[in-house]
């Protein structure tokens, strides 16, 4: 074994001894390019690999070869004419090019190799241990010559020694993105933003520099998921995220934070308005409606803000008030950003407080039904009832669902609270039937529900445990749940009228059902979106458009019933256009059970 085998053995020990204790990616490809070179004179060594995409090739290590002549290679697609390295991959063979001008695997990047002085390149795929190439190990040659048998087993070596580096490093960067990054977006994760925040708090702390920390929250997220299902969700998370990263500066830092929350960290900022301007893209960025294959969304962002020092010193309360100042935003109006303010706390600790109760009020029976009278347009009550959950609360009194209803979503309770409602309800309606009050509907509102729910199931299962007949039960399904034609939920909906269960199309008028869709709609009864009858004041009672809802539902053969009814004047036009049923203040506020026998006994 000569001198030079010899070199080789100790050069592959000394790499592989580094590579095994972790040594720097970077600095082994060079030292590997820089190790071969000695062993071959008037030479210069150089590595390409492919790029994320696996489309073109880049060159990741070359600590000799010319900056100029790096930057021209980037982006070196594999093919037969362009250098030694991309046929190398091209072909997954060596490839030895002993003279580059008449070569005619450098037949397009003959320039390159003039301008370089480059007249010799040899060149050997490099793989991974499974075999596929991921790259190049070249020998570029400043002589026009052959490889000595001791160079091509050099040029193999080394492209095995960097097949190792190269493989140990992707595994590494595999773990480590699985560990901070987000799956999904590509995004900073959780645990990456919050090692960032601390890291950030600190360097702030000792340069007296100020950051900001932005909470976004993208708002009725869920209704894209249960409209259009959680493909489309993950697709409108990949857009935003993608939107988010225009807002950005080169120094910010952006996540991922959870669900359809978003975090982003401001350093070094100079002024209040820079904090504003990113706030305000990004509300700008959100409010663009997204289009897929087959769907639309428009979708909206609340953002809240806090500031070190102002606000806090501390990592877990930067984010804490910055989670505060966001749903002071939702509860602003949504599509907007807000700055934390002191009072926030207090405010936010009610909350807290609220979501604890909420939880223990359906064990302790702290739910009530009050219901709400449906009058003819021609005067008299039609014996239709709404049922109108209130909770009463031990503390605070009566609350509405205005009150509590958002948050009952938020902690998934509405699947538990609308069955209690309807088994409640149920009860009630038989009880009233079996007393001898004379009634016709009682109506109970499902806006909101999840895909878990078995909604069919559930509505025969109360019935049957009620014993309520079918026939005196209507649903009213808001029209935003159909108005993606929700198959299956129209199947459920077709199952329950054959038992003799009424169902109405609620909110009608805003959630976009197409009038294809509604013709064949399993429904019995449209009740008009309140928008509608709100618009009708003293200054603006045009009633073109509620004249159009009764044309369409009359030509359907749909009976219509207007909501919150409060004025005369709203009353008398939509009595004229044609409404059939009534309901609103003007007639009868939601009564309570006792209540509302007084008025069945006289009606």
């Amino acid at each position: 074994m000569d001198n030079r085998e010899d070199q080789l053995l100790l050069l592959q020990k000394q790499i592989l001894e580094r590579v095994a204790l972790g040594a720097d990616f970077q600095e082994m490809l060079d030292e590997l390019c820089l190790a071969s070179e000695l062993l071959v004179s008037e030479s210069v060594c150089s590595i390409m690999v492919f790029n994320q995409s696996r489309q073109h090739l880049n060159v990741v290590s070359g600590p000799r070869l010319q900056s100029a002549l790096a930057d021209q290679l980037k982006g070196t697609l594999p093919a037969r004419h362009s250098g030694s390295s991309a046929r190398a991959v091209l072909q997954n063979t060596p490839v030895y090019v002993s003279n580059t001008q008449e070569d005619e695997s450098w037949s397009d990047v003959r320039h390159l190799a003039r301008e370089f002085n480059i007249n010799a390149c040899w060149s050997h795929p490099i793989r991974n241990t499974e075999g596929d190439v991921v790259g190049a190990f070249a020998i570029s040659s400043f002589e026009e010559r052959k490889p000595s048998s001791f160079q091509q087993q050099l040029l193999t070596e080394s492209a095995n020694i960097a097949g190792i580096i190269i493989e140990r490093h992707d595994r590494e960067k595999d773990l480590w993105d699985k560990a901070h990054l987000d799956k999904l977006t590509g995004l900073c994760n959780r645990h990456m933003f919050d090692m960032t925040l601390s890291h950030a708090i600190s360097s702030a702390r000792r340069h007296e520099a100020q950051l900001a920390v932005l909470f976004v929250d993208l708002d009725n997220f869920k209704v894209i998921n249960d409209t259009y299902g959680h493909k489309a969700g993950d697709d409108v998370l990949q857009e935003i995220a993608s939107r988010l990263k225009r807002c950005q500066r080169s120094s910010d830092t952006l996540a991922r934070y959870g669900g359809d929350e978003f975090t982003l960290l401001l350093e070094n900022i100079d002024d209040i308005n820079s904090v504003t301007q990113v706030a305000q893209r990004i509300i700008d960025e959100c409010a663009i409606p997204i289009v897929s294959d087959g769907w639309s969304a428009s979708v909206s962002a609340s953002v809240g803000i806090s500031l070190f020092p102002n606000d806090a010193l501390e990592l877990r309360e930067l984010l804490s008030f910055a989670d505060r100042a966001m749903y002071k935003a939702k509860s602003k109006g949504r599509n907007g950003f807000y700055f934390y303010e002191e009072g926030l706390t207090r405010v936010v600790e009610a909350k807290k407080r609220l979501s604890i109760e909420l939880r223990s009020a359906l064990e302790n029976n702290e739910f009530v039904l009050f219901y709400q009278p449906v009058f003819q347009s021609s005067g008299p009550m039609s014996r239709s009832l709404e049922a109108l959950v209130r909770w009463n609360h031990p503390t605070r009194g009566l609350l509405t669902t205005g009150d509590f209803l958002p948050m009952v979503e938020e902690e998934g309770l509405m699947d538990e609270l609308s069955e209690w409602v309807l088994h409640a309800a149920c009860t009630q309606a038989k009880s009233w039937l079996d007393s001898g009050f004379s009634l016709a509907k009682i109506a109970i509102n499902f806006s909101l529900f999840s895909e878990q729910i078995d909604f069919c199931e559930m509505v025969g299962r109360v019935l049957d445990e009620t014993q309520l007949p079918p026939t005196y039960l209507e649903l009213d399904i808001s029209e935003s749940l159909l108005a993606c034609d929700n198959d299956e939920l129209i199947d459920e909906l077709e199952q329950l009228r054959k038992r003799g269960i009424d169902v109405a199309l609620d909110n009608f008028g805003t959630g976009g059902v197409s009038l294809a869709l509604l013709a064949r709609l399993p429904i019995d009864l449209l009740k008009m979106d309140r928008d509608f009858v709100d618009n009708l004041t003293p200054g603006n009672a045009d009633p073109r458009l509620i004249k159009t809802i009764v044309a369409m539902a009359s030509n359907l053969g749909l009976p219509v019933l207007a909501k919150r009814v409060e004025t005369e004047l709203q009353r008398e036009v939509l009595s004229r256009e044609g409404c059939d049923l009534l309901q609103g203040y003007l007639f009868s506020a939601p009564l309570s059970v006792s209540d509302i026998e007084n008025l069945l006994y006289r009606a």
